[in-house]
């Protein structure tokens, strides 16, 4: 089925393993890139928050001293305090995890490498160790080995959303982007409620020029997301038909998006949602003039085809009028704007008039619906929008 705003029902879930030190090395030092935007590496130097009480096992009480000075930026005191803490009995798991964690602090990546594959001994379960390693490899130029340490990261737990996310980032930074889609398509398909894994897939494809696949893909984000999640698939979607001149469908998914969290952001914002908005009612009057003309001039269209196709068009029109009228433009676009709403005023009148003159037959009235309609496109090519301003970045 095709997923637009116009389709009714797009209107508006840790690592395996209870060691709670996973938990805080993951935050702290993989999740970190677990949002579909980040291009970055993992950053291997960052130090983990220490352990909340509530979230601590027994054990990890040892062990929080040592979390607390590497905390503080005392990784030796911190190494000196996870030894004491392995002899009075900590888990040998988590002083390794936590000992690996000092030497990235230290810069120290051999030793940091030894501690997550003793880790890995110790527990062959565990995925943080893998993803850790795999970021070291890939710095070091050894891609492939990184690549074979993802996919053990994921055997190991299909739930691993940065696994996916690492192996197919790194796929795409070595061109081979097919197979970073495939382990995307991997992810959602283990992962179906993930909606970092669905939002990623579905930029990938868009960016592949995948667009069927992402068009459906985004749907699912719109059936299955928060309302904030909803309406950045609503405008991805949005700018995908605005890629392609579907204005109308544009238009409406930039309303759907406002409608769930208030309007754009920004300059861009407003750019990209008029612009749509400009399309639609430039292609809804030509589609609408097409027939209307094939009438006047006799040609294979009823009159009541055209009739209703110039009502529609002027209820369309119109409710672009309206949502125009009462928007607040940013300071900059007020003068774009005020011509804009010229613009649509004028369309909306051609189409009336054509319409009533397929009432009455009135020819001046047909005469005034041809120049109504002639204003409109001169109308349109007066809107002088000012030029992004720098640092402008998108709204949407």
């Amino acid at each position: 089925m095709r997923v637009t705003a116009r389709n009714p029902e797009l209107t508006p879930a840790l690592l395996r393993g209870s060691i709670a030190v996973l938990a805080w090395l993951l935050v702290a030092t993989a999740c970190g890139a677990a949002l579909p935007t980040d291009r970055g590496p993992l950053n291997v130097t960052t130090t983990p928050a220490p352990p909340a009480e509530d979230e601590a096992q027994p054990q990890a009480d040892l062990l929080a001293p040592a979390w607390a000075a590497l905390a503080d930026g005392r990784p030796q005191q911190a190494l000196e305090l996870a030894a004491g803490a392995q002899q009075a009995g900590a888990d040998r798991v988590q002083v390794v995890l936590l000992k690996a964690a000092i030497y990235a602090q230290m810069q120290d990546p051999t030793k940091q490498r030894q501690m997550l594959q003793a880790a890995i001994v110790l527990d062959d379960t565990l995925c943080l160790p893998r993803l850790l390693l795999a970021n070291i490899e890939e710095q070091r130029g050894l891609w492939q080995r990184a690549a074979e340490l993802y996919d053990e990261a994921i055997a190991k737990d299909s739930t691993c959303r940065n696994a996916y996310l690492r192996l197919a980032r790194l796929y795409e930074r070595h061109n081979q982007p097919m197979r970073g889609l495939n382990v995307l398509e991997q992810g959602v398909a283990n992962n179906p409620d993930d909606m970092v894994l669905l939002m990623a897939l579905a930029n990938t494809c868009r960016a592949r020029g995948l667009c069927q696949q992402a068009e459906t893909v985004y749907g699912r984000i719109i059936l299955q997301g928060d309302k904030e999640t909803q309406a950045l698939a609503y405008r991805h979607l949005a700018d995908i038909y605005a890629e392609v001149g579907q204005f109308g469908d544009a238009f409406d998914c930039y309303v759907l998006a406002e409608e769930l969290v208030g309007e754009p952001v920004g300059e861009e914002g407003y750019r990209r949602v008029f612009l749509a908005a400009d399309g639609a009612i430039a292609n809804t009057l030509e589609t609408v003039w097409q027939l209307f003309t094939a009438f006047t001039e006799e040609g294979p269209v009823a009159r009541e085809e055209a009739y209703t196709a110039l009502a529609q068009s002027a209820t369309e029109i119109a409710r672009i009028k309206q949502f125009g009228e009462e928007a607040e433009p940013p300071t900059r676009m007020r003068e774009a704007h005020a011509q804009r709403q010229l613009f649509y005023a004028v369309a909306h009148e051609a189409v009336v008039t054509a319409q009533i003159y397929l009432d009455t037959g009135d020819l001046n009235l047909l005469t005034a619906a041809q120049q109504r309609r002639a204003q409109a496109y001169k109308e349109r090519q007066n809107i002088r929008e000012p030029a992004p301003a720098a640092g402008n970045g998108p709204g949407t």
